[in-house]
């Protein structure tokens, strides 16, 4: 995410809105430390949602909207 925020000119700074889809609930204490060491300060919009993801090696999927200005 950081590198397609970097390619557009932008940063996590830039984020309005997160929604991550994870695979299992036991994976949302670790899921949250994760996210505040990588945003800090930084608190967009979230939405976090426990579901049956495509590929069940995948832990999570993220969607992101970042605005520009």
């Amino acid at each position: 995410m950081e590198a397609q925020l970097k390619a557009a000119d932008m940063s996590l700074a830039n984020l309005a809105k997160v929604t991550i889809f994870l695979s299992d609930r036991r994976h949302a204490v670790e899921n949250r430390e994760i996210r505040k060491s990588v945003l800090g300060e930084h608190t967009p919009a979230l939405t976090v949602i426990i579901a049956d993801i495509f590929d069940e090696k995948w832990l999570l999927e993220i969607e992101a909207i970042a605005v520009a200005g």
